[in-house]
């Protein structure tokens, strides 16, 4: 989920968005709401925000400044402006602090709903780019933590195509484990087990931000990070993160501190990280075998689309690790793991879309639990809603048959 706060001076304003997105949009979550630009840029200041929306007239600090501080500070935040029409050349001004669109009040909340979209395939998109710099360094450590890697001049070079600042010389860290355990939040966790192992990495980072924390692999509930310091071996204490990462995420979890290192490339992991990290490991992948590991992917995912599918899943079923499964299907397929499973489930949709089954049903049975997903996804694989699938395409596609008959 992203985290989208609301400015606005109006209170029904603020509260009316809040709703809407809770209900509409379960891909962002609302972590903040405010009278004033002075205190949604405080928080900004001390908390992650993707998505900004904000009214322009506003006391203490309005909705234009808030916007030029945004854009000089935090560019990789979106924001969305939302005025009255008396301020309509006033809101355009905005433009050159990236906005990326303004609304104009009375709200039209179709109109915000096809923004947030938008906002959230943007986002989307900037997540992809992330992801792959992330999973450089996933490779990299598990590399290390395997064996894989244990020459001091490969392991710099190879750390120098990082996208970490400095030489590898420079951090110091440990290798963690987040062990969870069942309970009815994780039992009702609805986003996928891949955005699981997100929102720890990324929980752990708000509560530990003076350090650099990277989610590595998973051996069933027990999930591995390292976490850097270019100052100190990091200082944790297992009970406190613990109590934060429940207050923050209501997960209950244990966590131990398997090793430190005062130099990455010294990095040693106990036998069970080991044993785990090289089932992380590419195996030797000859010549013609590409296509028969791609077929054996491709059919798996056609097999169990309706699931709960992760990345990880289906580089088990093909004997890849996660992040080299990632890489070697984009690779041979042009399509990463999500945009082929999507596809997937799109075909399968716009398929029994022609019975009579509720679309809430359909959502489900390829794969969705959020019905608003669906939505979102259905329109950008066939540019309408499956209601206007439904009632327009079919219908075209019936009348051209009765024609040939």
């Amino acid at each position: 989920m992203y985290p989208v706060i609301i400015v606005d001076d109006e209170e029904i304003t603020r509260i009316a968005i809040s709703g809407y997105i809770q209900k509409k949009h379960p891909e962002f979550q609302v972590s903040g709401i405010f009278s004033n630009g002075a205190d949604a840029l405080r928080f900004i200041q001390e908390n992650p925000v993707s998505l900004v929306i904000t009214d322009i007239r506003m006391p203490r600090m309005d909705g234009l400044e808030l916007a030029r501080c945004i854009h000089e500070n935090y560019p990789g935040i979106l924001i969305i402006i939302i005025s009255g029409y008396s301020e309509f050349e006033y809101a355009r001004q905005a433009i050159r602090y990236g906005v990326v669109n303004y609304l104009l009040k009375p709200l039209d909340f179709e109109e915000l709903s096809q923004n947030l979209g938008n906002a959230g395939k943007h986002l989307d998109s900037q997540q992809l780019e992330t992801d792959v710099n992330e999973e450089e360094i996933q490779l990299f450590f598990i590399d290390l933590i395997s064996g894989m890697c244990n020459d001091s001049k490969e392991a710099a070079r190879r750390f120098g195509r990082l996208s970490l600042e400095g030489e590898i010389s420079d951090y110091k860290g440990c290798l963690i484990t987040l062990t969870l355990e069942k309970n009815d939040t994780l039992t009702q966790w609805k986003y996928g087990r891949e955005k699981l192992a997100i929102a720890l990495q990324n929980g752990l980072r708000m509560i530990l931000p003076d350090y650099c924390i990277y989610h590595l692999f998973r051996s069933g509930m027990r999930y591995y990070f390292v976490v850097l310091s270019t100052r100190q071996i990091p200082q944790l204490s297992p009970v406190e993160l613990c109590s934060a990462l429940f207050h923050l995420l209501c997960f209950d979890c244990s966590l131990q501190v398997l090793s430190a290192f005062e130099h990455p490339e010294s990095l040693r992991a106990p036998s069970t990280a080991r044993d785990d990290s090289k089932r992380n490991l590419q195996p030797g992948i000859q010549g013609g075998d590409d296509d028969i590991v791609i077929r054996k992917a491709m059919a798996y995912i056609q097999a169990h689309f309706q699931d709960d599918l992760t990345r990880e899943d289906v580089a088990d079923a093909v004997f890849l690790s996660s992040a080299y499964f990632s890489r070697f299907f984009k690779q041979k397929t042009g399509l990463s793991f999500i945009d082929y499973l999507t596809t997937v489930r799109m075909q399968k949709a716009a398929e029994l879309l022609g019975t009579r089954m509720k679309v809430g049903e359909i959502a489900r049975k390829v794969g969705y639990q959020s019905r608003n997903r669906f939505f979102v996804n259905f329109r950008l694989y066939s540019g309408y809603n499956p209601t206007e699938y439904r009632r327009q395409i079919l219908q075209m596609e019936d009348e051209h048959e009765e024609t040939e008959d």
